[in-house]
């Protein structure tokens, strides 16, 4: 069955399993059963004998406080100063007909933030593969892992995520991916392997492969109840000693350790993998009206004295006049104590389908950073600071 699957991207990808996955923010989940991309923005360059291309993005110009320049992974912006800041997005989608019932599919997109170089490009997805129609699709390259059906599913602030979910450290986005997908009587079943990857999202963690799956099903009464795990085997290849200083900070809080016996602790006792679980609930398509979703995730590292617990819940309602209204909370907990527990607040107008207008602002609620953070980490992503970002954007 054909659905939108994303809400505030310029993409508009048409998938072929049952979903209401438009709520989330990236333009495409990496394991979307593609049957065509299109966009009420995107423009068709190239349309003839069975093969098309098209071509989209968007052009963002926000209003940041200091703390949100920094959490922006986009701003190229380290000090914490009140900025402007700019921002593109810009992707290319293409379809090729093989046959009746099988066709190759490929997908590009990068943000490039406000630098003066190319280094401000980040890629987002890059993959091709083949849409096999009723027997599922099959996709190769960058991307979003199977979990992300869970984890996603309150994904749907446009800047200021709630992040809680340990998802978006070892999952979000990432390279050397293969991603199958699958859609039959009702039920939509993913699943993702990836290769061995270093330096994961800008982190010193390098694993050696990871593997997710996920289940979901739209009821009637328009609930959406999905459930997926993901497992991620470390690597300690090469010299290890910046990953397991990673590990080590977090232990020494945990273990009550001196500095003097952190690294050798850790070095003993470091993780060889992490499984995340989690089951997400929603309700309604994003911008049709109520939408509302929760999610639930559990996350182990082995050898951590105890699991990392996630909860966000988030509701958005949308009016005809293009006025929408978004509110959210996400926590992170570890052993009995709230890490992180924000509250957001949202705001957006659609003047036209090419120019948006939006206000976002995140509040801490009650924190505990230092029971599990390290001031290295709180100091580069701003994490428990209050934020702000208003901005437009313009897209084509």
């Amino acid at each position: 069955m054909l659905f939108l699957l994303k809400f505030k991207e310029v993409a508009i990808i048409k998938a072929v399993f049952f979903c209401d996955f438009n709520t989330m923010k990236k333009s495409i989940i990496a394991l979307a059963v593609l049957a065509s991309i299109t966009s009420v923005n995107a423009a068709t360059v190239y349309d003839k004998d069975g093969t098309t291309l098209d071509l989209f993005g968007r052009i963002e110009v926000a209003y940041q406080d200091g703390d949100a320049a920094i959490a922006d992974k986009t701003s190229n912006i380290t000090s914490n100063d009140n900025s402007i800041v700019n921002s593109a997005r810009f992707g290319m989608s293409g379809r090729s007909r093989i046959n009746d019932n099988l066709y190759a599919v490929g997908m590009g997109e990068w943000d490039i933030g406000s630098g003066d170089s190319f280094d401000g490009f980040k890629a987002r997805h890059q993959f091709i593969g083949i849409d096999a129609q009723n027997y599922g699709t099959l996709l190769f390259g960058r991307g979003d892992n199977a979990f992300y059906t869970v984890a996603g599913a309150t994904d749907i602030f446009k800047k200021l995520d709630l992040d809680v979910n340990d998802y978006y450290l070892t999952g979000d986005q990432n390279p050397g991916l293969i991603m199958y997908s699958l859609s039959s009587m009702g039920w939509d079943v993913r699943a993702s392997f990836g290769s061995a990857k270093s330096n994961v999202n800008d982190t010193d963690l390098n694993y050696k492969y990871q593997a997710a799956f996920a289940v979901s099903s739209r009821l009637k009464s328009d609930i959406t109840i999905s459930y997926g795990a993901a497992y991620y085997k470390f690597s300690y290849e090469g010299d290890p000693k910046e990953q397991i200083a990673y590990f080590g900070k977090k232990m020494q809080h945990m273990y009550h350790l001196k500095d003097s016996d952190t690294f050798d602790f850790a070095n003993a006792n470091r993780p060889e993998h992490k499984i995340d679980k989690g089951v997400a609930i929603s309700y309604g398509t994003f911008g049709q009206g109520l939408y509302a979703a929760l999610n639930f995730v559990s996350t182990r590292y082995q050898h951590y004295t105890h699991h990392l617990y996630s909860y966000e819940a988030v509701v958005d309602y949308a009016f005809e006049n293009g006025l929408g209204l978004t509110a959210g909370y996400g926590s992170k907990r570890f052993h009995h104590s709230n890490i992180t527990s924000d509250l957001n607040l949202g705001m957006r107008y659609n003047v036209n389908p090419n120019f948006n207008l939006f206000a976002e602002a995140q509040f801490n609620v009650s924190s505990n950073l230092d029971t599990y953070y390290t001031k290295e980490e709180i100091a580069d992503r701003a994490i428990g600071e209050n934020k702000m970002i208003c901005g437009a954007e313009f897209l084509f």
